[in-house]
């Protein structure tokens, strides 16, 4: 399959023949994971729909139908410039606009990212580091009491 940027300019031709004005995203990611979400779809007539039309658009080269609704949403998710899905994520909205240009899409992005330090340093104060806190007596328990060929039971 051809990659995301090379579909732009076909899928804008395609949602143009389909009369379709604007297409809303919302995504939202954190952790490794991200989710897009459909929101509305809204036709030159004015009408807003929930969904897009389920059309075949291309066949892979191991056979397997590409989807309208499928194709979309990768070239949405892989819209935003920063890395919304991992670690803090982000959340936001992506916008495609087939008729803003003449050819391909227009995809505008409003994404806020979170901040992965969010100044909570309860984990970093659990393990200091100064030297007063170190014990120099290994506990009875761990490898390092007991001496080289003994054997534990």
């Amino acid at each position: 399959m051809q990659s995301t940027e090379d579909w732009k300019d076909k899928l804008g031709a395609i949602l143009r023949t389909l009369k379709i004005r604007r297409i809303e995203y919302g995504l939202s990611g954190g952790g490794d994971s991200g989710e897009t979400t459909l929101e509305r779809v809204i036709y030159v007539s004015g009408a807003v729909a929930h969904d897009l039309p389920n059309i075949p658009v291309t066949v892979t080269n191991a056979g397997s139908v590409i989807k309208l609704p499928d194709l979309l949403e990768r070239i949405v998710s892989d819209a935003p410039e920063g890395d919304w899905i991992n670690n803090e994520g982000g959340q936001g909205t992506v916008t495609v606009r087939p008729f803003e240009e003449e050819d391909g899409l227009f995809i505008e992005c409003d994404m806020t990212f979170n901040d992965e330090d969010d100044g909570d340093d309860d984990f970093d104060d659990e393990f200091d580091d100064s030297p007063d806190d170190w014990d120099d007596d290994p506990s009875p328990s761990s490898p390092a009491a007991f001496q080289a060929g003994e054997v534990l039971e």
